[in-house]
């Protein structure tokens, strides 16, 4: 991509998905992928994770035995990238000096390797056969993440930090149920928040169908531009080429123009001084830097009820029903126990995933985020990722003609919204479940701030 460049053609390549059993004949379905992207006049394409030769690999030997076949899936996926005169940003397992590597290759059109990445944040069986990768290079303003990287808000801000107009990410969205039915919450909402949060072009590229008998891929490849607006989406069930051209933001949050953000201070407060991207218009590398120490609040018994007030006059239709938190219109209005930590955020605040991060590192379990004036409409998508990244409660406060108050689980599911312009939402909140920052089986949110915190 030519660094001046002010509109890029994208292409995504989502592919079928094959077991590794048959990783030959995935290989040349990407190839014929890329040479499709290459006809269309694509600068740039992206391919799913572990294109080559399989995600669902059963053992690392089984993969290895694969791989030494041949034929070299880099080499194969370079010829393409030349003959067809463009980019390629592909997820290949490849051998890594501590194991097999979830990585992802950025090939120029001249079919040279420029970068390469592996996957840092590995999801639930991920670690049975893939070593922890390391962070790749941004080459041209492209940067790239694998996958469930994107739900760990520190890895898009470095890449910025370092550059990155375009986020490039080879992913497989699973999901527990086949589509339309079932999706993946990257898919749904987060990934456009990672778009919007960067002020970055960003593209995801899965894959569909099943895998081994055992997973099911949620398809719905996006090209999202730097605002969060998907400007091209593929189907969820059939392979495609998703194909846009987009206007590339004029720069990036760049570091090297940036002076840091004062630390966070108290639960209550924490974040306050980190401004949104929206206002702000460079970021620090530092930023981005994880806290050294993060709480986990206590393992608790039972629920909280809480409840967000349309209105202020409302408060005394929830007496007798036993509401612990209450928010209106202005904050909160109670919060009758003492051993519940919430931080209250308003406005633009919480575009930025640093606020709400400092808090939540700081053991907060519910976060109060007052959107009376937020210079996007994607506040339940903003609120739905935060409340995921940081396995929190997140309440909303926002006007009847924007949508209402609601209540986004530590899952990203909405549990609670208003039923009428004039309501008090209520619901019950189960307090163990922000005591885990485990996302998935294996997969615990904090350990892997820490550990992004001890790269070199």
């Amino acid at each position: 991509m030519n660094p001046a460049a002010t509109r890029l053609r994208i292409a995504c390549g989502q592919l079928a998905a094959h077991d590794l059993d048959d990783a030959r004949v995935a290989l040349d379905e990407a190839v014929a992928m890329v040479e499709r992207a290459g006809a269309e006049g694509a600068q740039l394409c992206v391919l799913p994770e572990a294109t080559y030769p399989a995600y669902v690999l059963g053992s690392a030997a089984a993969a290895r035995a694969v791989i030494a076949a041949g034929p070299d899936p880099v080499e194969c996926l370079a010829a393409a990238a030349r003959d067809a005169g463009c980019t390629v940003v592909a997820g290949v397992v490849l051998e890594a000096d501590t194991g097999l590597e979830n990585a992802a290759v950025m090939i120029d059109a001249t079919g040279t390797v420029r970068a390469r990445a592996g996957k840092r944040f590995l999801w639930h069986f991920d670690r049975e056969w893939f070593t922890v990768g390391r962070a790749g290079p941004v080459v041209d303003g492209i940067g790239t993440l694998v996958c469930a990287d994107a739900r760990l808000p520190e890895i898009g801000l470095d890449l910025v930090a370092r550059g990155a107009r375009v986020i490039a990410n080879p992913t497989a969205w699973v999901t527990s149920q086949p589509p339309p039915a079932g999706t993946n919450s990257q898919a749904e909402f987060l990934w456009r928040v990672r778009a919007l949060e960067n002020h970055v072009v960003a593209v995801a590229a899965t894959k569909v169908g099943t895998e081994g008998g055992t997973v099911i891929y949620s398809g719905g490849s996006q090209i999202v531009d730097a605002s969060g607006r998907v400007v091209a989406r593929g189907a969820a069930t059939e392979p495609e080429l998703v194909i846009a051209d987009v206007e590339l933001p004029e720069r990036s949050w760049s570091g090297s123009q940036a002076s840091p953000s004062p630390t966070p201070q108290s639960p209550a407060r924490a974040g306050r001084a980190a401004t949104s991207p929206l206002v702000q218009e460079q970021r620090s590398p530092t930023d981005a830097a994880p806290a050294p120490a993060p709480r986990r609040p206590p393992l608790r018994e039972g629920y909280v009820q809480v409840a967000i007030l349309s209105d202020d006059d409302l408060l005394d239709r929830i007496d007798g029903h036993g509401v612990d938190l209450v928010v209106g219109p202005r904050g909160v209005v109670r919060n009758a126990r003492a051993d519940l930590a919430v931080a209250t955020f308003a406005d633009d605040e919480l575009v930025d995933p640093r606020p709400a991060r400092a808090a939540a590192l700081d053991g907060v379990e519910c976060i109060v985020w007052l959107a009376h004036r937020v210079r996007t409409p994607l506040v339940e998508e903003i609120a739905r990722t935060r409340a995921l990244e940081n396995r929190v409660f997140v309440l909303v406060w926002r006007a009847a003609t924007d949508g209402g108050p609601l209540v986004a689980d530590p899952s990203g599911a909405v549990i609670a919204r208003a039923a009428a312009a004039r309501f008090v939402v209520q619901t019950a909140c189960l307090r163990a479940a922000t005591a885990t920052k485990v996302m998935a089986p294996g997969t615990d949110a904090w350990d892997a701030v820490l550990a992004l915190g001890r790269e070199p």
